[in-house]
């Protein structure tokens, strides 16, 4: 919604399960944002990602996920995204400078609760990227890096 209404020109959708997305619409439309966000319910590991956008996000995802399903996600959004189109990975990752104990303790807990994924670093998310045919990958600095960091890849 923030994004929507920061930047009115840009086309935003938002694939989810349909159980996440229930109710999303009525929501939307009561905010006057019903007609400029699209929502595509689905799921990861058996629809298609929508296709028709330059930019993808995944933010909080891959770490839920084990590596061969974390795999699967990257392949799906590679194919969904043009050529020239961005991936956005957001998430807490392993070997975050000056954060490795705290973080690592803290979401190997979590993850070991979920009984699968686990926290990967940039260097593994961008190696993983180009396995499935990302044609470059970096990290993005930012404010808070053990709570949420950034590796942005190009198809």
């Amino acid at each position: 919604q923030a994004l929507s209404a920061a930047h009115p020109e840009i086309e935003i959708g938002i694939f989810d399960l349909p159980g996440v997305l229930e109710g999303t619409q009525s929501r939307f439309a009561s905010d006057g944002l019903g007609k400029r966000i699209a929502l595509h319910p689905g799921d990861f590991f058996s629809d298609s990602f929508p296709s028709g956008y330059d930019c993808m996000t995944l933010l909080r995802i891959l770490h839920d996920h084990d590596d061969d399903a974390a795999m699967s996600i990257l392949r799906s959004a590679r194919e969904a995204l043009p050529s020239g189109g961005r991936l956005v990975i957001a998430e807490p990752m392993a070997s975050t400078p000056d954060s490795e104990p705290m973080g690592d303790a803290y979401f190997g807990l979590y993850l070991w609760a979920m009984r699968s994924g686990r926290p990967r670093s940039a260097d593994e998310l961008k190696a993983m990227l180009h396995e499935v045919g990302f044609a470059k990958a970096a990290r993005v600095e930012t404010g808070q890096p053990l709570i949420t960091s950034i590796v942005v890849a190009e198809n």
